[in-house]
């Protein structure tokens, strides 16, 4: 490599050629150029990307000039979806309840589970049974939901509670 190419190197970078013409490359002249040259379209404000070595068919519209380029969009999404994201955790509480001995229903607050307040209208709630022990525990339990209010509500099992480490998981989301 000559003194020249060596400098141009070294101080300049190699640059991505940007080529224009009237209508899009595969039907210019001008649209020759190497991997990741750009190409404008200046009737259109098309912009294409050379992905190949093929100057007739290798250009890729990737977008018109002035609109937002795929990062961007992409940036956006992101964006526009964490904000959902932290709006629906804000809108869901989980919480656990022990479960008594001995119990064949329990009635649970809002405010026993750490709600601040009461919601507007029923909540829509999930519930799991959950054993602390490391092994199966004696019995299974069916159970169910019932009389939800702004307030709390009420959960009915098959039989009573034999075991001592049972607690419920409770998600709480405000209903829309």
């Amino acid at each position: 490599m000559g003194a020249f190419e060596t400098f141009v190197n070294a101080n300049l970078g190699i640059r991505k050629p940007l080529i224009s013409d009237i209508g899009p490359p595969s039907g210019s002249s001008k649209a020759a150029g190497i991997i990741g040259s750009e190409y404008i379209d200046t009737d259109s404000n098309f912009l294409y990307e050379k992905t190949g070595e093929n100057n007739l068919s290798d250009w890729v519209f990737t977008r018109k000039l002035g609109d937002q380029s795929k990062d961007e969009e992409l940036e956006n999404s992101v964006s526009i979806i964490s904000g959902n994201l932290q709006a629906l955790d804000d809108s869901i509480h989980s919480s656990s309840f022990s479960l008594p001995s001995g119990a064949s229903e329990v009635s649970i607050k809002y405010s026993d589970l750490g709600v601040v307040g009461s919601y507007s209208q029923s909540p829509d709630i999930n519930i799991s049974m959950i054993s602390q022990s490391s092994s199966p525990p004696l019995s299974y339990y069916s159970y169910m939901i019932y009389g939800v209010s702004s307030t709390g509500f009420n959960v009915s099992f098959s039989s009573e509670i034999n075991e001592s480490d049972l607690s419920l998981g409770v998600l709480l989301k405000e209903s829309i």
